[in-house]
C-alpha cells in the first residue's frame, strides 16, 4: 500500500473520526494563529450569511458576526464561548481559523465539508486560497473530520497518513 500525501506547500489534509463541536471543545482560545474564525457552512448551508439574524444558534453572538462573502467571521474566542453554551456545530459544517481578520473570501468552489475526504485536485483549490490568507487550520464536518493544517517534519507524515484510516463500522446491535 503506497500513502499519498494529500498537501500544498507547508499544508497538510486529513481526516479524524470526530466533529467539529468536539474538536472545538480542546482548542484554545487564545492561540495566536487561530484569533479569528470564519464560518462558511453551517448546517449544509453554504451560505451562513443569509442565516446570521434567523438562526436561532447564531442568535446569542449574531450582532458580534462581521459577513465575509457568503461566511461569517467571528472572533474564535467568542465562537468558543458560545458554541460551549449553546451548540452551533451539528455536522456538515465547515469553519476556518486566522490569526488576524484581514482575509478574502472564500471562494465558492472551495470546501472541505464531508462525507468525502481531500483529495489532491480538491485540496490544490483550498491551498492557494489558504496560503494566501494565512489560514492556519481548517475544519469540514460531515462523516468525520476533515482538517488541514500546516505541519513539518514528522507530524506531517503523521496527520496526512490519517486520511488513510478506514471508518469505523457501525455496532451491530445484537
Amino acid at each position: 500500500m503506497s500513502v499519498r500525501l494529500v498537501s500544498y506547500k507547508d499544508y497538510v489534509a486529513g481526516w479524524l473520526d470526530s466533529s467539529i463541536h468536539d474538536f472545538l471543545e480542546v482548542l484554545s482560545p487564545i492561540a495566536p494563529s487561530t484569533k479569528y474564525a470564519l464560518i462558511t457552512c453551517l448546517d449544509s448551508n453554504p451560505n451562513p450569511a443569509s442565516a446570521q439574524k434567523k438562526s436561532p444558534e447564531l442568535k446569542p453572538i449574531a450582532s458580534q458576526l462581521q459577513q465575509l462573502g457568503n461566511g461569517l467571521l467571528v472572533p474564535t474566542e467568542l465562537l468558543l464561548q458560545s458554541e460551549s453554551q449553546n451548540r452551533i456545530f451539528f455536522g456538515f459544517d465547515e469553519v476556518w481559523f486566522f490569526p488576524t481578520k484581514n482575509i478574502q473570501p472564500k471562494p465558492p468552489s472551495v470546501s472541505i465539508v464531508g462525507p468525502a475526504r481531500l483529495s489532491q485536485v480538491r485540496f490544490n483549490k483550498i491551498g492557494r486560497w489558504m496560503s494566501a490568507n494565512s489560514c492556519s487550520l481548517a475544519l469540514g464536518g460531515g462523516e468525520g473530520l476533515n482538517f488541514v493544517v500546516r505541519a513539518r517534519g514528522l507530524p506531517r507524515f503523521l496527520l496526512g497518513y490519517s486520511l488513510e484510516q478506514s471508518e469505523p463500522a457501525l455496532a451491530s446491535s445484537a
